[in-house]
């Protein structure tokens, strides 16, 4: 498991929704519904970051963003807010007072990956720029004109991981013919850009190339980028009593 978030909103589909969606994204939840509880759980749990929602009874967001960060135990813990409220003046009172970020409702998918890659990983350089998930799939690959088979391990709208105990060389031109669907077949071209090989830890990802999609579409773009938010989500988009999250 992932990074630890403590997710706080007095709304229980908030809860919910976002929480399953976090923990698909490999995050730890720990669900809080008032900043009381928030409080509470900073003195019994140390986590990565904060996803807080700013209006709410019986304590605001603001009073509790203040609070953390006025307590020198907690004040380096990042707190993303989250609010309805997407007038400039709360935005800034946030910012100002020492908030990450500040994302709007519904939440966006690939808004909260992104805030949270940069929040997580940016510093390290290894923040992933797409939203990406697993796609098993076996596509028919050109390499020099030659037809191979590979099966699949992750999709996103850069690019896609195939596995193989023998993978081409970093630099290596491909033409992937992507089944989306049973009836729509999207031919890319791509360069492989990373290879890892049988001798190597395999146990979180296995030995494979990833391929760097090149010259797509903008529509071709947009296409996959909702294909796999819908892999990612789709049950959760079409199952919200609210709208809290949206593509």
């Amino acid at each position: 498991m992932g990074k630890k978030i403590v997710l706080v909103d007095d709304s229980q589909t908030f809860l919910m929704y976002v929480g399953l969606l976090l923990k698909r994204l490999n995050y730890k939840i720990i669900p809080a519904s008032d900043g009381v509880e928030c409080l509470k759980l900073l003195k019994l749990t140390e986590p990565d970051a904060i996803l807080l929602d700013l209006h709410m009874p019986p304590l605001d967001g603001l009073k509790i963003l203040r609070h953390i960060k006025d307590d020198r135990q907690t004040s380096s813990i990042p707190i993303i807010m989250v609010s309805n409220d997407a007038s400039p003046e709360s935005i800034r009172k946030c910012m100002d007072l020492g908030a990450y970020d500040y994302l709007t409702k519904p939440l966006k998918i690939d808004r909260l990956h992104n805030v949270l890659e940069e929040c997580f990983f940016a510093h390290r350089g290894t923040n992933r720029k797409h939203l990406r998930e697993r796609f098993i799939r076996k596509l028919k690959v050109y390499c020099g004109g030659k037809e191979c088979e590979y099966y699949t391990e992750t999709l996103s709208e850069g690019g896609i991981y195939l596995r193989t105990r023998e993978p081409h060389p970093i630099g290596t031109g491909l033409e992937i013919t992507l089944q989306l669907n049973e009836t729509h077949m999207l031919p890319v071209k791509g360069t492989v850009i990373y290879t890892k090989r049988l001798d190597e830890d395999f146990m979180n990802l296995p030995p494979g190339m990833a391929v760097q999609f090149n010259g797509l579409a903008s529509g071709d773009v947009q296409m996959l980028k909702s294909y796999v938010a819908d892999l990612l989500a789709k049950d959760i988009l079409d199952s919200q009593e609210d709208r809290v999250i949206e593509k």
